[in-house]
């Protein structure tokens, strides 16, 4: 073997030399940066994994804060959404029974009789229903409202106004159920529980037949007056009373806070 063939054969062992360390070198890199990389995956993993203790722990306080939590939020929402329907509903009587004066005269200028009669309540209602969107008309028969005894706030029984003949019922697009009827006595002058001058009284119930179906909670009262519609003073509004007069309370605070009182 001459010079130039054992120069050319050591340099391709030398190659080949080389290339196997570097294959070594290589290949144990890799491993090692595979191994480094699927334990630290490995460890993020570990690390945010909920046991199941840890997950039921945390079911049960969000429990806990949701039964503390929803049933005064649910309460407000309710209280709100009564507020806003008997607030509406008085915004829309009264311009009703605007457009019924300006096209009739004064409640006293109607022809309507006194004394708490079917015949009058029919002919009070002939004036105000062209003015009022109506989704069904009972008149002095039943099928418009609850059918049983309503309550007092105080708790107390107080009547079955759908069996009644002498009240004019009827349901309004919104939902509201509407009841009314003349004066006890004089029409337009007479002292009506508590409103002077009174020609009828009108009741709604916010949420049809729907409970608790008691005097400030879902049913309020209004009285009409020659000139408009008003609402009662009579009686303190708290839990003890009859509840007539929360209707004002509502218009004028906002809130139904004489539940707590």
């Amino acid at each position: 073997m001459n010079i130039e063939e054992q120069k050319a054969r050591g340099q391709g062992e030398g190659a080949k030399s080389l290339h196997k360390t570097l294959s070594r070198i290589c290949k144990f890199a890799f491993c090692s940066l595979t191994n480094s990389t699927l334990s630290q995956r490995e460890r993020v993993k570990s690390k945010n994994a909920f046991t199941l203790a840890e997950v039921l722990i945390t079911l049960g306080i969000i429990g806990v804060v949701a039964a503390m939590t929803l049933p005064p939020l649910i309460q407000k929402h309710q209280e709100r959404v009564t507020v806003n329907k008997v607030k509406k509903f008085y915004s829309v009587m009264s311009q009703a029974q605007l457009m019924a004066i300006k096209d009739h005269g004064y409640l006293d200028e109607w022809d309507v009789s006194g004394g708490l009669t079917k015949e009058g309540t029919e002919k009070l209602m002939d004036y105000l229903k062209p003015y009022l969107k109506i989704a069904k008309d009972c008149g002095t028969s039943s099928g418009c409202l609850q059918n049983g005894t309503i309550k007092l706030l105080n708790g107390n029984n107080w009547a079955n106004y759908d069996s009644n003949n002498g009240y004019y019922k009827l349901i309004l697009n919104d939902g509201t159920y509407m009841w009314l009827r003349t004066a006890v006595n004089t029409y337009c002058a007479t002292n009506d529980y508590g409103v002077n001058n009174s020609c009828g009284t009108l009741w709604i119930d916010i949420n049809g037949k729907n409970p608790p179906n008691t005097i400030a909670k879902d049913i309020f009262l209004f009285a009409l007056v020659k000139n408009g519609i008003v609402t009662f003073g009579n009686d303190d509004c708290n839990s003890s009373s009859y509840g007539w007069s929360c209707s004002k309370y509502i218009l004028e605070q906002g809130n139904m806070d004489y539940l707590k009182k």
